[in-house]
């Protein structure tokens, strides 16, 4: 009788353990659909962040660079490069805190423009002196300047508002 009972446990043990197994697998497929279904919305939506942010900061580079370049080009109308040029170099303000920064901001912004024509411009301002933003120019962004133009690799923010070139 034990050995009957014996048999009959174990021979039920398969079929609960095999009906066990395939509603495992039916919710393991069903799970990893979810997971992949989520994987994937996540990966669409940092990659619309990522753009949307580009764009946005794109649209800042662009607007600080029309500031400087209206600024330069009030003051010494005619083309861009040569009135922020003009800018920097110009001394009627005397010595200046806020002329050093807004100055800097020009060498930035013929940076971003990425025209050659800046290039011996700004080879002249190099001093090697240790940055002061408050009595000089900042030489750390001279010499980034200098060596984006040198370069002249791909600039994507140049890319995206090549227009205000134009305007």
């Amino acid at each position: 009788m034990e050995k009957e009972v014996q048999q009959a446990h174990t021979s039920l043990l398969p079929i609960q353990s095999v009906g066990f197994q395939q509603k495992g697998k039916e919710m393991s497929l069903k799970s990893t659909s979810r997971v992949r279904r989520i994987v994937l919305r996540g990966t669409l939506i940092a990659l619309l962040v990522c753009v949307v942010g580009i764009l946005l900061l794109s649209l800042s580079i662009e607007l600080h660079i029309k500031e400087m370049c209206e600024m330069a080009t009030q003051k010494y109308p005619g083309d861009q490069v040569e009135a922020l040029m003009r800018f920097v170099e110009s001394e009627e303000r005397g010595y200046d805190a806020h002329r050093y920064k807004t100055n800097n901001h020009a060498i930035w912004a013929l940076g971003q423009l990425g025209d050659d024509r800046a290039l011996p411009f700004l080879k002249n301002l190099v001093t090697d002196e240790p940055c002061d933003h408050e009595t000089n120019l900042c030489q750390g962004e001279i010499k980034e300047t200098i060596h984006k133009l040198e370069r002249n690799g791909f600039n994507l923010p140049q890319f995206l508002w090549r227009r205000i070139l134009n305007s």
